[in-house]
């Protein structure tokens, strides 16, 4: 696997004609349609980027997990998690954050691996998500849960 050091990172957001729908394009490849959560609903191939922010900090803990346990040499026999974002809006201010971001995760590997191994990959993965690192000293209190299950 390469290491990836000092790299940049870019993303492209467009107005579209539909008003307050935008795209965004992610490293020149991939685009997606985004809008204010409240309009999701009624746009339909359309996320917010609410959602994009706890996908990509639930991306990252589980891929650098996912290469965690690779260099363990325990096998991922499956991997899910939940991101759940606690979102508050001060009456006074007007102003609106993430207050919590819980990721509950079940990674399922082999019967003869040790879940404390498991557990303390987890806990690596925690601390070297970069997505998750820029919380650090921020308002939100990032939370993780792993459950692992045999088979």
């Amino acid at each position: 696997m390469k290491t990836m050091g000092n790299s940049t990172f870019t993303a492209h957001l467009t107005k579209t004609e539909v008003p307050q729908i935008h795209t965004i394009t992610l490293g020149g490849y991939q685009s997606t349609a985004v809008c204010p959560p409240p309009m999701t609903k009624e746009c339909p191939g359309t996320t917010s980027p609410h959602q994009l922010f706890l996908a990509s900090i639930g991306a990252c803990v589980n891929l650098v997990f996912e290469i965690a346990l690779q260099k363990a040499r325990v096998d991922l026999l499956d991997l899910h998690s939940e991101i759940v974002g606690h979102y508050e809006t001060d009456d006074k201010s007007g102003e609106s954050r993430f207050t919590t971001i819980e990721i509950h995760t079940r990674a399922t590997v082999p019967k003869d691996v040790d879940e404390k191994k498991i557990q303390r990959l987890f806990d690596v993965a925690h601390k070297n998500c970069p997505i998750g690192n820029c919380l650090i000293g921020s308002c939100v209190k990032l939370v993780t849960e792993l459950v692992v299950s045999y088979r």
